[in-house]
């Protein structure tokens, strides 16, 4: 059994909540910072992601645009989200053909969300990397969990 931590090159993307700020990798992820809002009222949900693989085996050695969504994790309702989802497929075709993406790179994943009820809620950003060749839906190795504590007040 291999005690490489990938798949075929494959690792989990990584997600911050600030340029600098902690990153978090794998299912357990990372918490952002508390945000506060009011019924009926947008606020903007933001972080940054990026693929990490390492697909030396492949003949293209690239990083890919992840996609990304937004999940109600707890809280007494479901906000309204815009923009919820965003393949990475969608991702490359807004940033445009040939595009390249380098380790450095970092994308803005962002929403608005709209909460209907008062109370502590936690948003979950799904970060995945299945645009990627050596990556798909079902393998653990290919997403990542953010997390954004919200309190919702009258």
């Amino acid at each position: 059994m291999s005690s490489d931590p990938r798949a075929l090159g494959s690792l989990n993307p990584a997600v911050r909540f600030t340029r600098d700020g902690p990153e978090g990798i794998g299912r357990e992820g990372v918490m952002g910072p508390r945000v506060t809002a009011s019924v009926g009222t947008p606020v903007t949900l933001s972080a940054y992601v990026q693929d990490r693989g390492a697909r030396g085996q492949y003949e293209v050695d690239n990083l890919y645009q992840v996609g990304t969504e937004w999940i109600l994790h707890q809280g007494p309702a479901i906000p309204e989200f815009e923009s919820a989802a965003m393949t990475g497929r969608a991702r490359e075709a807004a940033a445009g053909e040939g595009a390249m993406i380098t380790s450095d790179d970092w994308t803005m994943a962002t929403t608005q969300a709209t909460f209907s009820e008062p109370g502590e809620y936690i948003i979950r950003l799904r970060v995945d990397n299945w645009t990627a060749p050596d990556s798909k839906m079902d393998n653990q190795c290919c997403w990542t969990n953010g997390y954004v504590p919200v309190t919702v007040t009258p």
